[in-house]
């Protein structure tokens, strides 16, 4: 069995968790606790309403592999509820409730929450479920990884290993810009020499009223159709090299703190750009960056001890599979073609 095998079930144990107490052939058994067709079925069924470009329903292999990763992560989900009962680790109904209360709060009525699940293919008990073997995963994990440390050793050490790298800041500058934006970007229409220009009028207009003293954030405020960024004067923050479009980013590290560009054109339309400040490239020192450094580690351990003993539960149990669509969670392919014709078959009125 690889590690790696566990990490996909380690990621799907926090979405495919659900008990669906369905009539149907048996897929695989775990130590005499079986898994449905009608389960995975569920589970597919919910994907293939989510595939927007029906790429999902139109790839046989794609839907086989995920088919397989239900079905393990299925297993793997009857373990920890197996686990949880034996040792006395419980969800209450208001638990369950409280949750519900808050995604159904989301929606402006009841019945729109029903036509949302719809919409996703699910209705409300399995909905119920999730949330019910989700929060029984998550306090299995707290109760896990409870003694989870990291010690100031390591944390110094992780630091000195990628100072250079992961702690190293670029260039950054921080800037504003007004933006009169070309008509097709805005409501998708088609593009014309007439909207381009009337783009450039307006930008010339703001670009007159700066040369006569106007101020740069009333004037991205009253005139920016960037919106999200006109209401805080143009401000865009903190920008690194190329993380704007190239004619932008060109023009933007090309001024000086306190400076004005030219008109500047990009796809979006025309732009005036300010620059407020200037940070340059430098490493994080380490008490800047500790405590997350701290985080990230203690994350990594508590994954570790989980994936761990996610193990130790696999492999203390027998796992049989009873369809072409084989789970990984066995080490070896054994048990296969012996059981193909016990449980293939086998179906529940």
């Amino acid at each position: 069995m690889k590690r790696s095998v566990i990490c996909i079930i380690m990621l799907l144990i926090f979405v495919f968790v659900f008990l669906f107490a369905g009539c149907s052939k048996t897929v695989a058994r775990v130590d005499g606790i079986e898994i449905k067709q009608k389960e995975v079925d569920t589970y597919i069924n919910f994907y293939k309403k989510q595939s927007t470009d029906g790429e999902l329903t139109q790839n046989e292999e794609e839907l086989k592999t995920l088919e397989a990763n239900i079905i393990d992560s299925l297993i793997v989900t009857r373990l920890l509820e197996k686990y949880a009962e034996e040792n006395n680790i419980t969800v209450s109904s208001e638990e369950v409730d409280k949750q519900m209360g808050v995604i159904i709060g989301t929606y402006p009525s009841e019945e729109d929450f029903e036509k949302g699940l719809k919409d996703m293919g699910i209705d409300k008990k399995f909905l119920v479920n999730y949330f019910r073997s989700l929060m029984l995963s998550s306090k299995i994990f707290n109760i896990v990884t409870a003694d989870t440390t990291v010690t100031e050793d390591e944390v110094k050490q992780y630091y000195e290993d990628n100072k250079n790298t992961l702690f190293l800041v670029p260039v950054r500058v921080k800037a504003s810009h007004i933006l009169s934006i070309f008509p097709w970007v805005e409501d998708n229409s088609e593009e014309t020499e007439e909207g381009r220009e009337e783009a450039l009028e307006k930008i010339k207009r703001v670009e007159d009223k700066l040369k006569d003293g106007g101020d740069f954030e009333d004037l991205a405020r009253q005139y920016s159709n960037d919106t999200t960024s006109a209401e805080k004067g143009g401000d865009l923050g903190f920008i690194s090299k190329g993380q704007m479009v190239e004619e932008f980013d060109k023009a933007l590290f090309s001024l000086d703190v306190g400076e004005v560009s030219e008109i500047v054109e990009t796809k979006y339309g025309f732009h005036i750009i300010k620059v407020y400040d200037r940070q340059e490239e430098h490493i994080q020192k380490f008490d800047e960056v500790e405590e997350s450094i701290n985080t990230y580690l203690l994350n990594l351990h508590k994954a570790e001890k989980w994936e761990d003993f996610i193990f130790s539960l696999i492999e203390e149990v027998n796992i049989e599979y009873f369809t072409d669509v084989e789970g990984t969670l066995n080490s070896t392919d054994t048990g296969t073609e012996d059981n193909t014709d016990t449980g293939t078959e086998e179906e529940s009125e």
